[in-house]
């Protein structure tokens, strides 16, 4: 009797840590946090976060620059606060965005050293 009382706290203490395994029904896409904000010059951002918020993907519709549903992929960078993320190109341009609470800020930046920037509210 006093084995089975010594015992039972520790098989109880192995099944409390025991957890079972996710299932994987061959689907490799992760969950996304989606968050579509109104900007400035009546531009709009939404943004698809990667579940771990590592990847953001944003679809830009800007008519200051022409844009329309342009897709960007951005990855996540160092912030002092809030979330960042950037694409860095030397083709074409470089994007920046910003969040922090409900205000994101998209700044792009070409080749040519023309910087356009626009402030966004969820």
């Amino acid at each position: 009797m006093k084995k089975l009382l010594a015992v039972t706290p520790i098989i109880l203490l192995l099944a409390a840590c025991a957890t079972n395994a996710p299932m994987n029904n061959g689907n490799n896409t992760q969950a996304q946090k989606v968050q579509t904000f109104t900007c400035n010059d009546n531009a709009k951002v939404a943004a698809a976060y990667s579940a771990n918020g590592k990847v953001a993907n944003l679809s830009l519709t800007l008519p200051k620059l022409g844009l329309r549903n342009k897709r960007v992929n951005l990855k996540q960078a160092v912030s002092g606060s809030g979330a960042r993320y950037i694409k860095e190109s030397s083709s074409k341009a470089s994007y920046e965005w910003q969040t922090k609470a409900n205000v994101g800020v998209l700044s792009i930046s070409s080749v040519n050293d023309r910087k356009y920037s626009v402030t966004c509210r969820l």
